[in-house]
């Protein structure tokens, strides 16, 4: 007998998702080694960025009002009291006539309030010729130019990339605290697959959504556990699970979600823990489940190869981002224009369409890869996003929602 439940929309399936999950623990860890995590807390400036005024140039620190009318033809002569190299403090103050030989970096002696780059002078051993009349504050970086003490620099979910490494350096914080990575554990179902360099036999296809699913898991910040094929025997499967559950922070499977006597996975799954839901009103993927085993999330994916990534990219996806603590689940949502009519026949279903997206004179275009079947895996390959078609379809030139999953071409074929 086929389960009535009926099916929620794309949002009420990720918002019932996403409700039940959350961030996981929180470790402190090297610096360098909180690359690509996210932060797990605040970042508050407990100093001054930089921590003094200093020199942007190698030249000379001086008084703007010494050089009033300063040029070419009519140089200013000033007496060097000083050669101030970065890393030290200066001794003499610049005071009327005088200045400081400085270099790129170097703190700005008292009294100066400006640096006249070296190109700009003419200079011996204690005296500099200046050919320009400065600006206050020329070519100084002052004290909590950056960031001053007491900022909230970094909030709570940022990811860490190189330029964040760099800020956590520059505030003294040696060992931030990041939410942990979830480990995924990956399991392929169905009698029908067949390893790599294993002969294809009558009746057999390929294991390809594993593979796929992995690199999904990785993109999304986690770390995958590849746990292999299962076959359509309950037993096999419950034992699976239960193996990858012991072994993660959540489990992906690809088979076995649909109504037919051999989709054992949602069985499976009932008997083991709960589902919040297993069908979806969307094209292609409508038959999925997730739900928790013994305390852990599990997103059971549909077998057909297209089927199993876009579903992963709307769900798994952001779920796995969120449990990694991220402030940004999501993709930023974008709108391109259609470069052709498309239908929707899904019978009230969201169909989102595999598409390339162009940007031609400042807009966004979109036209489809071709077949749009569940099975034509090339469909995703060739494409760099997929537009979101409600209703019957649209039209020529309609505007649609488009979620960006790859590089972006100019119609100059320069990439964005």
């Amino acid at each position: 007998m086929r389960d009535r439940q009926p099916m929620l929309t794309v949002a009420e399936a990720r918002e019932r998702m996403l409700e039940s999950l959350s961030p996981l623990e929180a470790v402190r860890v090297p610096l360098l080694d909180a690359l690509d995590y996210a932060l797990a807390e605040d970042i508050v400036a407990t100093e001054d960025n930089p921590p003094f005024d200093n020199s942007a140039m190698d030249g000379f620190a001086v008084r703007v009002d010494d050089l009033r009318g300063a040029s070419e033809g009519s140089p200013v002569r000033l007496r060097v009291v000083e050669s101030l190299p970065a890393g030290f403090a200066p001794n003499v103050a610049v005071v009327q006539g005088t200045a400081s030989r400085i270099m790129t970096g170097a703190m700005m002696p008292e009294g100066a309030d400006a640096v006249v780059m070296v190109e700009h002078t003419r200079s011996g051993e204690d005296w500099v010729d200046v050919f320009e009349e400065p600006r206050s504050r020329q070519n100084v970086r002052f004290a909590g130019e950056s960031v001053r003490r007491g900022d909230t620099v970094l909030r709570k979910g940022k990811l860490v990339r190189p330029s964040e490494l760099a800020m956590l350096a520059a505030l003294n914080v040696p060992f931030p605290l990041v939410a942990r990575k979830p480990r995924v554990a990956v399991i392929s179902t169905g009698d029908e697959l067949t390893p790599l360099g294993q002969p294809l036999l009558p009746g057999k296809i390929r294991d390809s959504n594993r593979y796929g699913l992995i690199g999904q898991i990785r993109e999304a910040g986690a770390e995958p556990l590849d746990l292999g094929i299962a076959t359509d025997d309950a037993s096999v499967v419950e034992h699976k699970i239960r193996e990858a559950v012991a072994q993660s922070d959540a489990l992906v499977t690809s088979g076995g979600v649909s109504v037919g006597d051999y989709d054992v996975v949602k069985s499976v799954l009932e008997s083991l823990g709960e589902l919040r839901f297993w069908r979806v009103a969307m094209k292609p993927g409508k038959p999925q489940a997730f739900g928790e085993v013994l305390g852990k999330p599990v997103f059971a994916l549909p077998g057909n190869p297209v089927s199993s990534m876009v579903v992963f990219e709307l769900f798994v996806r952001p779920a796995l981002r969120k449990m990694a603590g991220r402030s940004d689940p999501f993709r930023s949502p974008r709108y391109a224009i259609m470069d052709e009519s498309v239908t929707n026949d899904s019978h009230g279903r969201t169909n989102f369409m595999r598409v390339i997206l162009t940007e031609r004179n400042g807009e966004l275009r979109a036209t489809t890869t071709g077949s749009q079947g569940s099975g034509v895996l090339k469909s995703l390959v060739l494409a760099n996003g997929l537009a979101v078609i409600d209703g019957s379809g649209a039209s020529l030139g309609d505007r649609v929602e488009v979620i960006v999953t790859g590089d972006i071409q100019r119609a100059d074929h320069s990439t964005i």
